[in-house]
């Protein structure tokens, strides 16, 4: 296994030291097999800090394998997967005062596993994420994770719709967390993410309306087709991406 330490404990003591040297072969595996059983020993601890190291660790395992590398950690998938539910269905938990930049960490080291595990199920436990970010890390992680659930759910939870519309639409948000809550949302073709898709291309910001449009273009052309014309008739020659892919679609569109 590669060597990895964590996204969000650093600098956390763990004071039991059988969790202590647990962490320690994890991040210096002696061996494979020895390295999988410190991670079980540290996900099945019953120590938010522990906890969380082992979540970290799984998720930069399986993120891994994009690169063609295996990972003895992803038969524990569903283990990991229940273990962020029963994180993300308590309040966040604040790691220590000496460490105040991990405050929500336990929350943040859960979402991560929600990226590539959520499922529809899920939907309430990452609204409640977005409604109440416990840092701008737990907040990125649950956009991705919502975008995931929309991808595969015929009929989207409305709370999680809503608190992804929040984000898009709140115009003292910055614009690029406003862009990564807009990308889940158009990961859905469900008519009420169409109808807030729609809704988005309308607003004053550029990208933030080629994304929309495109989510449109791409979803439900032919229901949306004036309002795709209409907004790339609008837009100057430098509109910002995804403007350029907007216009070649329609280009493709028209001709066919």
């Amino acid at each position: 296994m590669a060597r990895f330490s964590t996204y969000h404990w650093q600098g956390v003591v763990l004071p039991d030291p059988a969790h202590d040297a647990a962490r320690s072969e994890l991040e210096s595996p002696s061996s494979d097999h020895a390295a999988v059983q410190a991670f079980v020993t540290l996900l099945r601890s019953g120590d938010t800090a522990a906890t969380g190291i082992a979540l970290d660790h799984y998720h930069y395992a399986i993120s891994m394998e994009r690169y063609g590398l295996g990972s003895d950690l992803r038969t524990y998938g569903h283990e990991a997967l229940e273990c962020a539910r029963r994180i993300l269905g308590k309040p966040a938990v604040p790691t220590p005062e000496a460490e105040p930049d991990l405050a929500g960490a336990s929350c943040s080291s859960a979402l991560l596993i929600m990226i590539n595990r959520a499922e529809q199920e899920d939907s309430d436990l990452i609204a409640g994420a977005l409604e109440s970010p416990a840092n701008f890390d737990a907040e990125s992680a649950a956009f991705r994770s919502a975008g995931r659930i929309l991808q595969h759910s015929i009929e989207p939870n409305r709370r999680l719709v809503t608190a992804l519309s929040a984000v898009v639409f709140d115009e003292l948000r910055h614009t690029d967390d406003r862009l990564e809550a807009l990308q889940a949302l158009a990961k859905s073709e469900t008519p009420q993410a169409l109808a807030e898709l729609e809704r988005a291309t309308d607003l004053d910001d550029l990208q933030l309306q080629a994304t929309a449009a495109r989510a449109l273009c791409v979803h439900d052309f032919a229901g949306h087709r004036d309002r795709i014309e209409e907004k790339v008739a609008s837009w100057p020659a430098d509109a910002p991406h995804p403007a350029s892919d907007v216009r070649d679609i329609l280009g493709e569109k028209l001709m066919a």
